[in-house]
C-alpha cells in the first residue's frame, strides 16, 4: 500500500512540475518555407505562469533583428510561409505585420496559419503575435524574397 501511495505522489509532482516548466514562457513558433525553418527571436509578452505573471516589453521588430544578429532567410517570390505552435493559439487570435522600415508597417493576411511573401525582391521583417489562456507573445523574423 505504501509502494502505491509513494508512487502515484511521484507521479503527481512529476506532472506538476512538468506542467510548471512548460508553462514559465509563451510557446515559440515554428516557421517553416520552402523546406527551411526560420529563425526566430521573442518579442514583447505577458505571460502568466502558475506562480507568477511576467510582462517584457521589447524594443521594435527592426531593432530586435539587429540586437539578435538574424540572418534572412532567402526565399522565392510569392512562396508559402507556414506558422506553427506546440500549444495552439486561442480561436483568430493569431495575427502579422510585416515591417518595411522603423516605422512603416502593414498586417499581412493569411489563412490556416499560412501566408504568402511578397512577389518584389527584398529583406521583410515580419512580426508574429498571438493569445493564449496564459497570456500573449509576439515574436520576430526576416526573409529575404530573391
Amino acid at each position: 500500500m505504501k509502494r502505491v501511495l509513494i508512487f502515484l505522489l511521484t507521479v503527481v509532482v512529476l506532472v506538476g512540475g512538468i506542467y510548471f516548466v512548460c508553462n514559465l514562457k509563451p510557446p515559440k513558433p515554428t516557421i517553416t518555407i520552402e523546406n527551411n525553418i526560420v529563425e526566430v527571436a521573442q518579442g514583447s509578452y505577458c505571460w502568466g505562469g502558475l506562480f507568477n505573471v511576467q510582462c517584457v516589453d521589447k524594443i521594435s521588430p527592426p531593432n530586435i533583428i539587429k540586437h539578435e544578429k538574424l540572418k534572412p532567410v532567402v526565399v522565392s517570390p510569392g512562396a508559402e510561409l507556414t506558422i506553427k505552435f506546440n500549444r495552439k493559439p486561442l480561436k483568430n487570435t493569431l495575427s502579422a505585420t510585416i515591417w518595411f522600415n522603423k516605422n512603416e508597417m502593414e498586417n499581412v493576411q493569411f489563412n490556416d496559419n499560412v501566408l504568402i511573401v511578397p512577389k518584389e525582391k527584398g529583406v521583410y521583417i515580419y512580426s508574429v503575435s498571438a493569445h493564449w489562456k496564459n497570456g500573449s507573445s509576439s515574436y520576430v523574423f526576416v526573409i529575404e524574397v530573391k
